[in-house]
């Protein structure tokens, strides 16, 4: 089992709200400044949605470790992901570039549908691009990656230029970095940390929120009628990845066909269950940053997700095959006390991938880093550029499912008017000033921003050449499967 089942995490939910189980652990980790060497922390926690934080305003204490490092730094508040999954948004990260300049995204060309030779539905990162990783590595850092999500398997390359990339459970996490954060080294380090816990399938706990369902999602008990083909077995909770006996579907595929309809009074229920897993996410940071802080106050921390989570909302489920922003949004929070100041919030809309030049810019590695957001926090003027996402159809969603999942997705933003298009001719014009769950399509009213928007999004997504189909080992396939992103 992924997640860590653990109610000593209690007591980071703040006693406003409830009482902790452990009396005497800590509150959450500030990040105050000293002056050394600036080591540098990247972490993703994955599959979480800026909405879904109370660092970002939810109305449940889901991140009180991220408001801590949120408190101590600098909070992007409208910030877009490149990808909608795993994949592309991680490539983006490490390269400073969107999918369609770096390559890796899901295809159904033949090469990247070959699963029955050892081959996934993906293409993979060009290699002829520098990585972060590389880039801190030149610069005589010591670089780390350690993830608990399988597409960061140092095989699959976007790991390319880490002295040490490793998948590991997500309660490993902590004392693997420990181990490598306390041993003696004589350069800085430059670690990425992957952190899968707000990723489906949900437990039903240990969030006291979340473990409110735990009695009813128990097997055996008085389980909803929807649910009982997916029960997870160890431990009360849902996996929407499984597909019952008698269908030919997982659970997420099945909700996004209509299949399976949750009734109204049972959405808050799913909410809950991934915002409870959110906040197991927020405790294992806690335990990171603790170990962290001890010797490296001045150290450079940012935090962000690689994508977010549909609950429902466009009638959709899961992520990855399109562009709204429950997929697309993601949080930003860089602390990087003497060089950045503390508590402020930028309201000016970004991309998860400006954050490869700033950490370069930041830890002093570069300065030819024209997506970096330093400036943007200084108050200096900023290049307007257009905000860009894109998600490709997958082989299993076009087999399965069909219809819009058999099309290609991109968004095109200029401002607060976005252009969300599909491969197959549709246009959708939204105007996130006043729409931002965009769910008023204003193309039929606002034809000139349409086709000016359309003009420039048009050639805005070019398509690489050099990608190739991913060839991945048995043992990371059954991983990936166990996620969903394979059949």
């Amino acid at each position: 089992m992924r997640h860590l089942v653990a109610t000593s995490f209690f007591w980071l939910l703040g006693s406003a709200c409830f009482d902790p189980v452990a009396p005497e652990a800590p509150g959450p980790v500030s990040i105050e400044p000293s002056i050394s060497q600036p080591d540098v922390l990247i972490v993703v926690l994955d599959t979480v949605r800026p909405d879904k934080l109370s660092a970002y305003g939810y109305d449940k204490p889901t991140s009180p470790q991220l408001d801590a490092v949120a408190a101590a730094g600098v909070m992007f508040e409208d910030v877009t992901a490149p990808g909608s999954w795993t994949w592309p948004s991680h490539a983006s990260l490490f390269t400073g570039v969107g999918p369609w300049t770096h390559g890796a995204h899901a295809s159904l060309t033949a090469a990247g549908v070959r699963q029955s030779e050892g081959y996934v539905g993906v293409l993979s990162m060009r290699t002829d691009l520098p990585t972060l990783a590389e880039r801190f590595s030149e610069a005589g850092y010591q670089t780390v990656s350690l993830a608990s999500n399988s597409f960061l398997a140092p095989e699959l390359g976007l790991t390319r230029g880490f002295d040490i990339a490793e998948v590991l459970k997500d309660s490993e996490l902590p004392v693997r970095a420990k181990t490598l954060l306390e041993a003696p080294r004589d350069r800085p380090l430059f670690l990425f940390i992957n952190i899968m816990l707000a990723h489906a399938p949900w437990e039903a706990g240990p969030a006291p929120w979340a473990k409110l369902h735990a009695d009813r999602l128990s097997p055996g008990q008085d389980a909803p009628e929807w649910s009982k083909g997916f029960l997870m077995s160890e431990f009360p909770g849902i996996d929407f990845y499984k597909t019952p006996p008698g269908s030919k579907m997982s659970g997420f595929k099945q909700l996004t066909a209509g299949s399976l309809v949750l009734p109204p009074e049972d959405l808050p229920l799913v909410e809950d269950l991934y915002t409870g897993g959110i906040t197991v996410a927020d405790y294992m940071l806690n335990k990171i940053l603790k170990i962290w802080n001890r010797d490296r106050a001045d150290g450079i921390v940012a935090v962000t997700s690689d994508h977010g989570e549909y609950l429902g909302e466009h009638g959709m489920w899961e992520h990855g095959k399109t562009v709204f922003g429950e997929v697309v949004a993601v949080p930003l929070i860089i602390a990087a006390p003497g060089r950045l100041p503390k508590g402020k919030r930028i309201s000016t809309p970004v991309q998860l991938h400006d954050l490869h030049d700033t950490v370069l810019e930041l830890a002093a590695v570069s300065t030819d880093t024209p997506r970096s957001l330093v400036g943007l926090v200084q108050g200096d003027e900023r290049m307007e550029r257009p905000i860009q996402a894109k998600a490709w159809a997958s082989g299993p969603w076009h087999q399965s499912v069909g219809g819009i999942y058999s099309l290609d997705w991109s968004l095109y933003r200029e401002g607060s008017e976005a252009l969300v298009f599909s491969s197959g001719g549709d246009k959708m014009l939204f105007d996130l000033s006043v729409d931002p769950g965009m769910t008023k399509d204003l193309s039929g009213e606002r034809d000139l921003s349409l086709q000016s928007l359309w003009t420039r999004a048009q050639v805005a997504f070019p398509e690489p050449t050099a990608s190739t189909g991913l060839e991945v080992s048995p043992e990371v396939m059954d991983d990936l499967r166990a996620l969903g992103y394979l059949e």
